[in-house]
Order: structure tokens, then sequence, then C-alpha cells
């Protein structure tokens, strides 16, 4: 039900944002201010969609098409109004983005942000293998990531040569924690934290490349 939900929220933010843009982009054709053919098109495809959402979600459908065909009719007066207050495109584009902010449904967050960064991609760029990328610490990107215990890190190589990603340092050496083994060239690697620790980590192959991951 809740896939079905941020589909719905989708596809009538998609259906109100182009009914207005649509409207903005034919004045200038249509004095009458009508939606042009193409943009019918967008709205009566829109309408179809959502009237073949499964019965249990045809009263908010109903509602949704109810409201999204008032806005539409509307519309025309709402982008006169707009146009009359703006004195310059820049302008135009902004009042008409707090327009489409005030009538798109709210499609509900996947994570929220208070439950802390639970995934980190980690990049191993080109042109690793030489030294250099240690002076401008980007031999992984980012060399230092900030995540919550029991968070993933994933690890690719872009490099055209392999690499490892283990933990521990160039001075003391592995440390037993984990180790990706030889990473061929866009392959990836990845691990996750559960233990709150800063957790340093290098390339065996390539000893000048560090990184550290602070889960927290």
């Amino acid at each position: 039900m809740n896939n079905q939900n941020d589909k719905f929220g989708i596809v009538v933010s998609v259906a109100v944002t182009a009914a207005i843009l649509g409207i903005v982009g034919g004045i200038g054709a249509n004095n009458d201010g009508s939606i042009q053919p193409q943009g019918q098109d967008i709205l009566e495809r829109t309408t179809s969609e959502l009237q073949n959402i499964p019965d249990s979600m045809q009263d908010i459908a109903s509602n949704q098409i109810e409201r999204t065909e008032n806005i539409v009719s509307e519309a025309p007066e709402v982008i006169e109004k707009i146009i009359e207050e703006s004195d310059s495109i820049p302008e135009l584009v902004d009042n008409t983005s707090d327009v489409v902010e005030d009538v798109i449904p709210d499609v509900p967050l996947v994570v929220e942000q208070s439950e802390g960064k639970l995934l980190e991609m980690v990049s191993i760029p080109e042109d690793t293998g030489f030294p250099g990328c240690e002076e401008s610490n980007s031999c992984y990107i980012p060399a230092h990531a900030i995540m919550s215990a029991g968070g993933e890190v994933i690890w690719i190589n872009h490099d055209s040569v392999p690499h490892t990603v283990t933990s521990g340092n160039p001075a003391d050496g592995p440390d037993g924690l984990f180790d990706s083994g030889l990473l061929m060239p866009e392959k990836t690697y990845s691990i996750q934290l559960d233990l709150a620790f800063e957790y340093d980590y290098f390339c065996m192959v390539h000893p000048w490349m560090q990184g550290t991951i602070d889960i927290q």
C-alpha cells in the first residue's frame, strides 16, 4: 500500500506540474490561455492512470482527480496573476515554482533525516595507482565518511587497475577487521558496520591510499 501511495503522489505531482508549466509555455501562442494539445494529452493520460489505481484507493483517487481538475481549470487565472506580478523571467520562474510547491501532494521520505546516514558510496577514482592523490586526500572519495551504526559502505573501483580496501594503516599493517581482497576495475565491495568506532583503511597494493569510516 505504501508503494501505491508513493506512486500515486508522484503521478499527481507530475500531472499538476505538467499542466501548470504547459500553460506557462502556451500563453504566448494562445491568446485565450488554453492548454496546447500536447498539454491536454498529458492531462488525459495522467487522469486515465489515476483511474486505474486499485479499488482500495478509488476514494483517494477520485478526490485527487477532482482536485487536479480544479487546479488545472483555475490555472490560466493563476498564471496571468503570476505574470502580472513578475518583472523578469527569473522572477516568473520563482513565482511559478512557489505555486507548484503549494499544490503538489506530499510524498513520504524514504528515510527520515533523524535516522542518520545509513548508506555511503565511496569511489576509487582513476589514476590513484600513482602517487599524488594523497596530497589532495582524494585517493578514496569521500576519504572520511561519517555514518550511523548499522550503515552500509559500498566501494566501487573506477580506476583501471586493481586496489584493495583493507582495514588498518600502512604503518601497522592490516588489523583484520575487513578486507576486500583485490578489487578489480568497475567491481564493488561492501560491508556493514555496527560498532561505533573510527575505522582506518588503506590499499595494500598502493599504500599511499588511505581513508576512514567514522561510525557514530
